[in-house]
């Protein structure tokens, strides 16, 4: 048994050495992440609450987040010597509702631990051309994630499961293509009518439009498909998302707008992987416009964020509803470490039948960082928040925490990093 033992080694190694098998070698781990976390209360008593308004489809963040969120993001590649690599994604998400107890378990609600990302991607495999620097990825990832910033406001995400390849280089831009599916909640009971929604994409991007600009489109069709058809119908729909990016806006300022189109299955909000499911009575259409500017003059103290939106979206099982939303964050460096920010937020949502509700809300936030600038992170905050509602806006005030009021005050310190 040792001499076959000794011989079967001997053979792997002679092949290895040979260059037949080249296992590939896992390094140099990283670990990246987000994370911020907090205190307060209000002028009611109790703890910190925050500010939205309902049917809103975000709300703006300065002094106006409740939670200790964190998101930890482990990667681990592998190398070969021929040029080839892959890369194992693995983000896991950490909320907390700041009971404030020094212990808080995840068998309550007052903690919970999430898988947001879980992933390989790999490149290296096709030579010279259009796809040299081309990768291929399966998984649950983020992917083609667009935001503003202040409001955390995701108005295209089409992450989820899937798999794909991009970075195809064809000259005048790149192409991207992927799948994802999503499955109701029935395919775990029921796998003959559970529905499973696929997504197809196409995305171009990096287009170069004038000095500075680039554009960007994104086509999603969507199906639903169930093995008991007769018992529940197979829909569609689709999205189209397309932006302009200029760059080199009062220095290293820049701009993005941003339009988005959907039908039936793909009517809704921004989050493509949380639509409806895709059956054959899913009618209806959306539309939305997202612009961002962020500016910082150079060699002034002065920097800002400033954003403004529309959304319609009409289901036709549903009334008609419209939100907007206008916001602006200045940010003013005293010195390289301090600065002053404000955050003036406004939302409104109409509902076809109902009264039109109304938010607004403000913030004042004095700040200590490692180094000036906008993005510059970690940075620790105190906070002052006063918000301002009407009747229609139920809920905006934090579920009754300020009784019959239409006004209220919150404050407390905040941390943000991320790295």
């Amino acid at each position: 048994m040792k001499t076959r033992l000794k011989l079967i080694a001997a053979a792997a190694a002679t092949v290895a050495a040979a260059g037949v098998v080249s296992p590939a070698t896992a390094q140099g781990l990283e670990f990246k992440g987000y994370a911020r976390t907090g205190t307060g209360g209000s002028t009611e008593g109790g703890k910190q609450v925050c500010f939205g308004l309902p049917g809103a489809g975000a709300k703006y963040r300065l002094g106006n987040e409740c939670e200790t969120y964190a998101e930890s993001q482990f990667v681990m590649p592998f190398g070969k010597s021929d040029g080839t690599w892959a890369k194992y994604n693995l983000m896991l998400a950490l909320v907390e509702n700041n009971a404030g107890a020094d212990y808080e378990s995840s068998k309550g609600d007052k903690f919970d631990i999430a898988s947001r990302q879980n992933y390989f991607e790999a490149g290296g495999f096709f030579g010279p051309g259009a796809l040299e620097k081309a990768s291929i990825w399966i998984g649950k990832r983020y992917y083609n994630r667009h935001d503003v910033h202040i409001n955390d406001y995701y108005y295209w995400n089409n992450s989820g499961l899937g798999g794909g390849i991009e970075d195809i280089n064809i000259g005048a831009a790149k192409l991207a293509f992927s799948y994802h599916s999503k499955g109701d909640d029935t395919l775990v009971t029921d796998t003959i009518n559970g529905l499973n929604t696929s997504r197809f994409s196409a995305r171009a991007y990096d287009i170069v439009t004038n000095p500075g600009g680039t554009l960007e489109f994104e086509l999603v069709a969507m199906r639903g498909t169930s093995a008991g058809r007769a018992e529940r119908g197979e829909g569609s729909g689709w999205l189209l998302f397309s932006e302009h990016k200029q760059t080199g806006i009062f220095g290293a300022g820049y701009n993005k707008l941003a339009l988005v189109l959907g039908k039936d299955a793909g009517a809704g909000g921004a989050d493509v992987n949380n639509y409806r499911d895709a059956t054959d009575d899913v009618r209806g259409s959306s539309w939305r416009v997202v612009d961002q500017l962020y500016f910082a003059p150079n060699g002034s103290p002065w920097s800002a964020m400033a954003t403004a939106g529309y959304q319609r979206v009409k289901l036709d099982d549903a009334a008609k509803t419209t939100w907007f939303t206008a916001g602006i964050r200045p940010q003013y460096q005293i010195n390289n470490f301090f600065s002053i920010a404000a955050e003036l937020g406004y939302d409104r949502v109409k509902t076809d039948g109902q009264d039109t509700a109304h938010l607004t809300k403000l913030t004042i936030a004095p700040q200590v960082a490692l180094a000036p600038g906008f993005w510059s992170r970690p940075v620790f905050r105190a906070f002052v928040t006063y918000a301002k509602w009407n009747d229609a806006a139920n809920g905006a005030g934090t579920n009754g925490v300020f009784g019959n009021k239409n006004n209220g005050v919150t404050y407390g310190i905040q941390a943000e990093a991320w790295w």
